[in-house]
């Protein structure tokens, strides 16, 4: 459109259809640069940092507990015994604050702990892998909150393209291809082409659903519950932090369920996705035992 400037000359309201589609255009292409890193890649990261956190970690626990004992110090080895049963169901965040406390308590006792066989490396790792976990948190966190309103914005805005194209600038361009058919021949093979064309491998074709899952008395994230899509037939579990995803998905409607022991079992959500779409199914489950006493 911008090749046939004098097409448009006089006829502001069409200046202003061409100006705002080919801005919308611009910053579309700028969104989906920044959506082009996959979901699993993002969480797959953080988690396998914090797998490498939690063995190192288990090691140093250990440790601590044999150095507590023998420092009769039975606060901080109920302390450390406590977070050996919690490290290995922890959230992400949850092992970032564990690896907090035990580093804090080794660094006053380094000569203890180099005794009982955790010499100064060791524990120089460990406080490298929990800052590294801690920078990987903050970064994985920033981006994932980017992604989701990245996708939000950009199904606005092809959305509000759609209707530029449909409503103005379609009409428009055949109102003139008598005076302009250099321009309407060449519109018009653009938009059959836009409407037929397989999708090029940079494009997003397929659509996800995410979300998180959470005790509705507490609030807190549920691990390992069960999230399922009847058809496809497809099955998930949430990570420490209650969160899933499932990605891949062609357009279409799906229905999401969710379940874990010990939880009433919600209604399943139907939602309909379309190509490119990120939905967020989120679910707050009602313990059961609530549940029978209301």
């Amino acid at each position: 459109m911008n090749e046939y400037p004098d097409a448009f000359e006089s006829f502001t309201n069409a200046i202003a259809s061409r100006d705002k589609f080919m801005s919308n255009t611009e910053r579309i292409s700028e969104l989906l640069s920044l959506i082009d890193r996959p979901y699993t890649e993002i969480y797959h990261e953080r988690k396998d940092a914090g797998d490498r956190l939690v063995s190192a970690l288990d090691d140093a626990i250990g440790i601590a507990i044999s150095v507590a004992t023998k420092m009769d110090d039975a606060v901080s080895a109920r302390a450390m015994k406590n977070y050996r049963k919690r490290i290995k169901t922890a959230s992400f965040n949850g092992v970032s604050e564990i690896a907090l406390r035990v580093i804090n308590f080794i660094s006053p006792n380094a000569e203890e702990f180099q005794a009982s066989g955790f010499p100064t490396g060791q524990f120089e790792a460990l406080q490298e892998l929990s800052g590294s976990f801690r920078e990987i948190m903050q970064s994985t966190s920033f981006e994932l909150s980017t992604r989701k309103t990245a996708k939000t914005e950009l199904s606005a805005l092809a959305a509000e393209n759609r209707m530029i194209l449909k409503v103005d600038l379609d009409n428009f361009v055949k109102s003139r291809r008598r005076a302009f058919p250099a321009l309407y021949n060449a519109y018009m093979t653009e938009r059959r082409i836009k409407r037929h064309k397989r999708k090029s491998p940079g494009e997003t074709t397929l659509c996800e659903i995410t979300g998180t899952v959470t005790d509705s008395a507490t609030g807190l994230p549920l691990a390992d519950a069960v999230i399922n899509l009847l058809s496809p037939e497809t099955i998930v579990t949430t990570d420490e932090d209650g969160m899933y995803v499932i990605e891949d998905l062609e357009a279409g409607e799906y229905t999401v369920s969710c379940h874990i022991e010990g939880y009433e079992v919600p209604a399943g959500v139907t939602v309909t996705a379309v190509a490119g779409d990120s939905l967020v199914v989120d679910f707050a489950l009602v313990p059961a035992q609530q549940q029978e006493a209301a």
